[in-house]
C-alpha cells in the first residue's frame, strides 16, 4: 500500500514545532477525558447535517489479539529522536480510544492546506489534520480556534492518532484516512525537524496525502474500525496507546480500567452535553453511545437523573423565551437569558454513572453557562439555598448578538468565561453577565437586604434541625370513631422527583406485618421534601389497612412551634401550609384534603402539602366516614 510515516522538516521561513502545538491547549483543570468529549462532541455538533440527529460514540478497546494488524500497518514508526515510540506502544495490552460521529458532514474540503476550498465547502480536513490555530468559520459554533484538538494527541501516550472520514462530497476523495503524530523537534544531521508526522501516501512532491476510497476502506477493515459501508457520513478518530487516567489519590492512585474509563466518559457526556440531548424546536439533538471492547450501551437520557432534571427545566424555560433577560442600554441590548429550577438537596437515586464525573461537590447550587451552541461552558457556583433541604439549578444562555463576545472570553478548552484581558464591550458583557446571574440568584433565594437583619437564614437552619426531632404522634380517637394520627417534619432530605419523571415514594409493604383488616390509617415515617415542576412539596406516606368497606380519609397539616405545640395563629402575612392532594402508589390522584379509599387490601397513599420555608410542620390523618358506619 506504500503507506508510511513522513516527518516534517522546518521550512527556511519557519514552522510550528510540535511541542508548541500541544502546549497551546494549556493545562486544563478538567480531567483529560472530559476535555476530550467536550472538544470532540463540539466538533461533531458543528458538523451536523440539516436533518436527523447526530450519533456520537466513544469506544474503549484493548488491542489484544488484533495487535499484529496494527503493527504491520503502522510500523516502522517515526524516528525515535522525535519521541513517538510506536514500536514500544503497540502491544497487546495497549488501549485505543475511538471517537466517532455519524450524520455529520465528515472532514471534507481540500486535501492540502495550500488549496482553496470550493464554494460552499469548508476546509475541515486541513483545519483538523494539517493547520494550527485557524479561526472557526461556523456561525454560532462551539469553538473558536483549533487549539483544542491538541487533546487528541495529549491523550495518546505517543502523541499519535488516526483519522478515518467519509464526507458528503462525491468522488473518491470523499473517503479519506490518514494518521498524524506530535512528538519533539529533532535533528537529522544538520537538518531540523518540527516533530510533526503524518502517516499516509507520500506523493512525488514529498508531501503526505491520505489514503482514499477503496484503499482507505481496506485499511479500516484491517484495523477493525467500523467504516462506512452503510453509506453514512462522519468521522472516526483513533487515539493510539490511550492514557485513560487514574483513580484514587496518591499514593494509592492506579490506572483506570477500560470499564471505569467508559463509565467516566458517559458521566462526562451527561454533565457536559446534556443540552444537546434535549431536542430543540426543530427536533435536532445528539445521541451518545459508549462502548468497551465491542459491547456498547447508549447513554441514558438526562431527564432520568434527578441531578440534571432541574437544569433541563431551566433550559426549556430559556428556549421558550420565558427566562429573565440580561438587558443593556447599549448594543448588544440583549446579551442573554437566565432561568432557575428547584430540586431536593439530596436525591434518592444517585448512581455511579452520574457521580463519576460530577463537576462539583455536594448539593447543587450552580448555573450552567452556555453560548448559542448550547454546549456547557461551566457550572458557576452561587450561594447555597437558605433552606438546607433544597437545592437549585440554573441556566444562562448567551444571545446571538453577544455570542462572539462570550467566545472571546473562552480559553482553548472552552470551559470558562474570563474577563481578564478583555476590553470595551466584551469586558462589559462578560462581567455584566456574571453580576446579573448572581443578582438573579440572590433575588430568587431571598438573600437580598431584608427587614430584620439576617435572622431568617438562621431560622431556616434551625427549622431543618427541629424537623428531625418533632416526634410522630398517635392521637386518641376523636368523636364519631375518627382515627386521628399525625407525624411531624420539615421535609427531611433523602427523596426527590424520581429518575423516571414520576413521583417517588414507592408502594408495597416490604417486610411489614400481615395486613390489619378494619384498622385505622396511619402515617409512616417522616415527611420528605420533593420537587415537582419547580415547586417543593412535603409528602407524607400513609398506610391504609385492608377493609371490607370504602372509607373517606381526611388530611391536615399544621405548623409546629418550639416545644412541639401547634401554631394557633400565624404571623401577619405568613404563608400557611395547605394539603394539595392525595396520591395512591399506583399514581391515582385525588385533589384536596379528602380521598375515598375503596374496599380491598392494604394500600399505600401519599399526602402532599405546600412547602413553607423556615417552618416545621405536622401531618394529621383521620378516617371521616366508612360505608360500614
Amino acid at each position: 500500500m506504500n503507506l508510511r510515516w513522513w516527518s516534517q522538516p522546518f521550512a527556511p521561513e519557519g514552522s510550528a514545532a510540535a511541542e508548541g502545538i500541544v502546549k497551546q491547549l494549556g493545562r486544563p483543570a478538567l480531567d483529560p477525558l472530559t476535555v476530550l468529549v467536550r472538544e470532540a462532541a463540539q466538533n461533531s455538533w458543528d458538523a451536523h447535517l440539516p436533518d436527523g440527529s447526530v450519533e456520537f460514540r466513544v469506544d474503549v478497546r484493548v488491542l489484544g489479539d488484533d495487535i499484529r494488524a496494527w503493527r504491520d500497518l503502522l510500523l516502522p514508526g517515526p524516528p525515535s529522536q522525535s519521541n513517538v515510540d510506536l514500536d514500544r506502544a503497540l502491544r497487546p495490552e495497549a488501549v485505543v480510544l475511538v471517537v466517532s460521529d455519524r450524520n455529520t458532514r465528515g472532514l471534507g474540503g481540500p486535501l492540502r492546506a495550500g488549496e482553496r476550498a470550493n464554494p460552499g465547502e469548508t476546509p475541515d480536513f486541513v483545519q483538523f489534520l494539517r493547520n494550527v490555530g485557524e479561526p472557526s468559520d461556523h456561525q454560532f459554533g462551539g469553538g473558536t480556534y483549533g487549539f483544542g484538538k491538541g487533546i487528541f494527541y495529549r491523550l495518546s501516550r505517543v502523541g499519535a492518532i488516526l483519522v478515518d472520514t467519509h464526507t458528503t462530497a462525491d468522488g473518491p476523495a470523499s473517503r479519506r484516512l490518514m494518521g498524524a503524530a506530535l512528538g519533539h523537534s529533532w535533528y537529522l544531521d544538520e537538518r531540523r525537524f518540527t516533530g510533526r508526522h503524518w502517516w499516509g501516501l507520500v506523493a512525488a512532491d514529498d508531501v503526505p496525502d491520505p489514503a482514499l476510497s477503496m484503499q482507505a476502506d481496506a485499511v479500516a477493515k484491517a484495523l477493525g474500525l467500523s467504516g462506512f459501508e452503510d453509506g453514512s457520513t462522519g468521522t472516526d478518530i483513533v487515539i493510539l496507546a490511550a492514557d485513560l487516567g487514574t483513580v484514587g489519590s496518591e499514593p494509592d492512585a492506579r490506572d483506570r480500567t477500560p470499564e471505569e474509563a467508559a463509565t467516566f466518559i458517559a458521566s462526562s457526556l451527561l454533565w457536559n452535553l446534556w443540552p444537546k440531548m434535549v431536542p430543540d424546536e426543530h427536533g435536532r439533538h445528539m445521541r451518545f453511545i459508549v462502548g468497551v471492547n465491542g459491547s456498547a450501551v447508549p447513554v441514558p437520557e438526562p431527564h432520568t437523573f434527578d441531578e440534571l432534571a432541574p437544569f433541563i427545566d431551566s433550559l426549556r424555560e430559556v428556549r421558550a423565551g420565558d427566562g429573565a433577560a440580561l438587558s443593556r442600554t447599549v448594543p448588544p441590548k440583549h446579551a442573554g437569558a437566565f432561568a432557575m429550577a428547584l430540586n431536593a438537596a439530596e436525591t434518592a437515586n444517585t448512581r455511579l454513572l452520574i457521580g463519576a464525573a460530577k463537576p462539583f461537590e455536594g448539593p447543587c447550587h450552580h448555573v450552567a453557562r452556555m453560548r448559542v451552541a448550547e454546549l456547557v461552558v461551566d457550572y458557576l457556583p452561587g450561594p447555597p439555598h437558605p433552606d438546607s433541604r433544597l437545592a437549585y439549578a440554573g441556566v444562562f444562555k448567551a444571545s446571538e448578538d453577544a455570542d462572539a463576545l462570550f467566545a472571546s472570553a473562552e480559553p482553548p478548552t472552552h470551559d470558562d468565561w474570563i474577563s481578564k484581558g478583555l476590553t470595551g464591550t466584551a469586558r462589559g458583557v462578560v462581567q455584566g453577565a456574571r453580576t446579573f446571574i448572581l443578582k438573579q440568584l440572590d433575588e430568587r433565594l431571598g438573600l437580598g437586604p431584608q427587614t430584620g437583619g439576617s435572622g431568617g437564614h438562621g431560622l431556616g437552619q434551625l427549622s431543618a434541625l427541629l424537623a428531625g426531632i418533632v416526634p410522630a404522634r398517635m392521637n386518641p380517637c376523636s368523636e364519631k370513631g375518627e382515627a386521628d394520627n399525625s407525624v411531624g417534619g420539615g421535609g427531611q432530605p433523602g427523596a426527590s422527583f424520581t429518575s423516571s419523571g414520576t413521583w417517588g415514594g414507592g408502594g408495597g409493604n416490604g417486610g411489614s406485618p400481615a395486613p390489619r383488616r378494619g384498622g385505622k390509617p396511619r402515617l409512616h415515617g417522616s415527611p420528605v421534601l420533593q420537587v415537582h415542576e419547580g415547586k417543593p412539596y412535603l409528602v407524607a406516606a400513609v398506610e391504609v389497612p385492608a377493609a371490607d368497606a370504602s372509607r373517606v380519609l381526611s388530611a391536615d397539616v399544621e405548623v409546629v412551634v418550639e416545644g412541639g405545640g401547634r401554631e394557633s395563629e400565624p404571623p401577619l402575612g405568613a404563608a400557611v401550609p395547605q394539603i394539595t392532594q392525595w396520591q395512591s402508589a399506583s399514581g391515582a390522584v385525588a385533589h384536596g384534603r379528602t380521598v375515598t379509599v375503596p374496599a380491598g387490601q392494604e394500600s399505600d397513599w401519599y399526602v402532599f402539602a405546600t412547602h413553607v420555608p423556615d417552618a416545621v410542620v405536622r401531618f394529621r390523618v383521620s378516617q371521616v366516614v366508612s360505608d360500614a358506619g
